[in-house]
C-alpha cells in the first residue's frame, strides 16, 4: 500500500518527483542508483519501494490508491517546452523549427491545424513565422490550450477523490531552494520523514541535465526588461518562447500585432520602439484576442465562424 501516489504528465517531472520521494525518505530502503537517462529524464527502470507509485498521463479512476499529489502546470510555457523536448526520451532540438512536425507524435493534430488554418501544403514545412504567430494565437487564448487541458482534467480528476491530496506546482523545479520548500511541505503533511540534504546533489544533477529549465528564465527577465524600459541584447529563442513574448505583449498593448517575419527582435529597445511608434493609422482591435475591455471580441468570434 504506496503512502503517496504521484499524478503528472510528461513535462512536469512526476517521474523525478517519485524517485526523490523514495530516495529521500527514512521510511523506504536506500536507492542507490541514478534516475537520469542519456537524455536527461527520470526514467530509468529501477527498483522502488512500492510506498511512493505514480500515475502518468491520464486522469485518477475509482480504484486507485490516494493520497495523490499532482504536479500542477502553473507555467505553461515551461510545461510546453519540456513536453516538446523531452516527452519519450526524444531530446528534440526546440530551435530545429523545420522539424516541428515530427518533435512528438501526440503533436500531429496540431499541425494538421497549422496546416488547414494558413492553407499551407501538406508536404512543406512550416515557414517560422506562420508557426510562431500560431504558437502567440494559443497563448492568448491560453484556456482553450490542448496541455492546459489535459493538466486541468487531470487536476479536476484529483479534486473529485476523497483523499487529502497535494498539489504540486511546476515552478518548485526551477530553484534548489523552491524545491526544497516544497518538499518540506510535502514533509509535514504526510510524515515522510524526508532527509532534503541529500536531494541537493540529486536536483544539481537533474538541473544540469535539463536545458529547457536552463534557458526558461531569460523570457521574464525579457519582459521584465520591456516594461522598464531597459535595453538587454535578446539572445537566440526557440519559437515557443518568441511565441509566449509576442502573445504577452499583444494581451498588454491595445491594438499593436506583433511583426509576422523569420527574424526576431536582437535587443529590448527594439521592442520598446516597435510598441511606442507603432502607426496610428494601423491600430485596430486585435483578432486574436477572444475578450476586450471584459467582453467577447466580435473579431475573433468572426475568425472562429469563417
Amino acid at each position: 500500500m504506496p503512502i503517496l501516489t504521484v499524478v503528472g504528465q510528461p513535462g512536469l517531472h512526476h517521474n523525478f518527483l517519485r524517485y526523490i520521494l523514495d530516495y529521500s525518505s527514512k521510511l523506504s530502503p536506500a536507492i542507490n542508483e541514478s534516475p537520469f537517462t542519456n537524455t536527461g529524464t527520470s526514467h530509468k527502470k529501477l527498483i522502488y519501494s512500492g510506498l511512493f507509485e505514480r500515475i502518468q498521463g491520464r486522469c485518477v479512476e475509482q480504484d486507485d490508491t490516494g493520497p495523490f499529489v499532482i504536479c500542477v502546470a502553473d507555467d505553461l510555457l515551461y510545461f510546453e517546452r519540456a513536453s516538446m523536448s523531452r516527452e519519450g526520451d526524444r531530446n528534440n532540438d526546440l530551435f530545429d523549427y523545420d522539424n516541428f512536425k515530427n518533435f512528438q507524435p501526440w503533436n500531429n493534430h496540431y499541425v494538421k491545424s497549422i496546416i488547414e488554418q494558413y492553407k499551407i501544403n501538406k508536404d512543406e514545412m512550416i515557414p517560422k513565422f506562420i508557426l510562431r504567430d500560431s504558437i502567440k494565437q494559443s497563448y492568448l487564448d491560453i484556456k482553450n490550450k490542448g496541455l492546459y487541458l489535459e493538466n486541468k482534467s487531470k487536476i479536476e480528476s484529483v479534486k473529485k477523490t476523497s483523499f487529502d491530496n497535494y498539489y504540486f506546482p511546476v515552478s518548485a523545479f526551477f530553484t534548489l531552494e523552491k524545491f526544497l520548500h516544497e518538499l518540506g511541505k510535502l514533509d509535514v503533511k504526510y510524515n515522510l520523514r524526508l532527509d532534503l540534504d541529500s536531494v541537493v546533489p540529486k536536483y544539481r544533477e537533474f538541473a544540469s541535465k535539463n536545458s529547457i529549465l536552463d534557458t526558461h528564465s531569460i523570457v521574464y527577465e525579457i519582459l521584465d526588461a520591456i516594461d522598464s524600459k531597459t535595453k538587454i541584447e535578446i539572445p537566440n529563442l526557440d519559437v515557443f518562447q518568441e511565441g509566449y513574448i509576442y502573445a504577452t505583449l499583444e494581451q498588454k498593448n491595445d491594438f499593436i500585432l506583433m511583426p509576422m517575419v523569420n527574424g526576431f527582435f536582437s535587443d529590448t529597445h527594439e521592442i520598446v520602439n516597435y510598441l511606442k511608434y507603432y502607426p496610428q493609422h494601423y491600430k485596430a482591435m486585435n483578432p486574436n484576442l477572444p475578450t476586450f475591455n471584459g467582453i467577447p471580441n466580435p473579431f475573433y468570434l468572426w475568425n472562429l465562424k469563417k
